[in-house]
């Protein structure tokens, strides 16, 4: 599945009642949250119900609540209405005992759903920890862990020689870590964003 970035626009637009925006919406979060409920082991007509009454919720905080403060985040606001319509359902179902309709498919175990999301959030915050760093320590890492050029490629284009770039290359690893840490992320983490 293919992820989709959100922005104010794309809410607005929602939340307008954009005819084009809610087929996307509509499609998009329908693949979504079969995948997320489908995970679930859930019977395939409270999967539905959940799916319909979260996107039903979504739309009317846009239109009639609060709205989304972070529409970049809107991908997460949706998950989290599904999460908490679930949770609601589950109590629900919990106090009324009744006969289980199984499901239909099993859970795919090999699907990730926060995988892509994790990844995301990760790029991004590499991305402004990179923008915060200087042009000379940010062209370094570009030039080694992203574009992967040569060493002696990008002494020629620093102009300085193997040895001192291994000094440069290490001082720039340590700003980044040191900056990746600062936004609260942790230090195996920081590690992790370029091979030590």
């Amino acid at each position: 599945m293919e992820f989709h970035t959100f922005d104010a626009s794309y809410v607005e637009r929602l939340t307008e009642g954009d005819p084009a925006t809610e087929t996307h919406f509509s499609g998009y979060f329908r693949n979504f949250l079969s995948l997320k409920l489908r995970a679930r082991r859930l019977a395939i007509s409270m999967a539905e119900d959940v799916q319909q009454e979260t996107m039903l919720r979504v739309l009317k905080a846009l239109r009639q609540g609060s709205g989304v403060s972070q529409p970049e985040r809107f991908g997460a606001f949706v998950n989290s209405v599904c999460n908490n319509v679930l949770l609601e359902f589950l109590h629900k179902e919990s106090r009324q005992p009744s006969a289980l309709e199984p499901a239909a498919d099993p859970a795919d175990d090999r699907i990730d759903m926060d995988a892509g999301l994790v990844t995301q959030e990760r790029k991004r915050a590499v991305a402004e920890v990179l923008d915060g760093m200087g042009s000379k320590d940010r062209e370094i890492l570009r030039l080694v862990f992203f574009e992967e050029a040569q060493r002696d490629e990008v002494c020629l284009k620093l102009g300085v020689r193997s040895e001192y770039l291994r000094v440069l290359l290490h001082r720039a690893k340590e700003k980044f870590a040191q900056a990746y840490l600062r936004k609260g992320h942790s230090k195996s983490e920081a590690r992790t964003q370029f091979c030590w």
